[in-house]
């Protein structure tokens, strides 16, 4: 008999992420971590809803063009928190993981989790 490590599942991938997400949030100690889209949605996250929404609207831009943000917007968003943002791929598409808390590397484990989480259904066959 194997041991499930994980105890909380989902077949829907937008819950899988934020399950996943809080997982790694936790084996990480970051404090919060959202998977955003280049045109700054949402797509999973921890924690509170709305702040990840915020989080992901100005990830393209801290990335992207930092000089552009108002002075100050990084440390009311993270409480003062370091924000880091790493690129990783969905579905062929770049994305932007992005946590605040504990400065840590993120792994390669984190795309090959998103690669399966993400996949594309495989069709079903009839037989």
């Amino acid at each position: 008999m194997t041991h499930e490590r994980r105890q909380d599942r989902s077949d829907n991938p937008w819950t899988a992420g934020d399950l996943y997400l809080r997982a790694v949030a936790q084996r990480t100690g970051l404090e919060h971590l959202t998977l955003a889209t280049r045109e700054g949605l949402c797509l999973s996250g921890t924690g509170d809803k709305a702040l990840g929404d915020r989080v992901a609207a100005v990830a393209p831009l801290f990335v992207e063009e930092p000089a552009t943000l108002r002075a100050g917007l990084i440390d009311e968003l993270t409480d003062g928190q370091p924000m880091q943002v790493w690129r990783v791929t969905v579905r062929d598409r770049p994305f932007y993981l992005i946590g605040f808390g504990a400065l840590t590397d993120m792994s390669e484990e984190v795309q090959g989790a998103f690669d399966r989480i993400f996949a594309r259904p495989t069709p079903r066959t009839s037989n």
